[in-house]
Parts: C-alpha cells; structure tokens; sequence
C-alpha cells in the first residue's frame, strides 16, 4: 500500500490499525506497567500502535520519521535491515 504519512495519519484509528497488520512490517515491541507498544515500518515512515495492557485494547498509532524516536527499540533492531523510505508493496 503506497500511503503518504499526512494521508495516513488523517484515516480513523481502526483503518490504520489495519493497514498496519496487513502491510507494514513489525519491527519490535516494548512493554512497560499500562501499555504495550508495537513499532512497525509503513511505507516511508514508523507506526507505533499503543495497547492497554491490562485489556489489550488499542489506544493510539502515533506514526513519525525521525530516527531519535527509534531510540527505545535499539536493543531490538539491526539498523541495517531498517529502510524507513523503502516503499512496502
């Protein structure tokens, strides 16, 4: 799905969360007391969808570009295998 992040951010929680399990490539995921975050490469950008941890309901995709928000994923991630501009098809 080729999506620019401005189109991508305007759709309703539920579309993105979709296109995310359906075309986007998850990367890695964290957990902390109250959320689980799932970070995923989408097109030309990252797409961090948050979930309440103790029901599992999805809460917010919060999606960005700048590297310094990858930052606490590194322990996770082979920075060489991550192309952020590479479109998913």
């Amino acid at each position: 799905m080729d999506i620019t992040k401005e189109a991508y951010d305007r759709k309703p929680l539920l579309i993105r969360q979709g296109a995310l399990k359906l075309w986007g490539v998850p990367l890695a995921s964290r957990s902390d007391f109250c959320r689980t975050r799932q970070l995923y490469s989408f097109n030309n950008f990252f797409a961090e969808a948050c979930y309440d941890s103790t029901n599992g309901n999805l809460t917010c995709i919060c999606s960005f570009t700048q590297s310094s928000r990858l930052d606490p994923y590194l322990d996770q991630l082979n920075l060489n295998e991550v192309d952020p501009f590479q479109s998913i098809q």
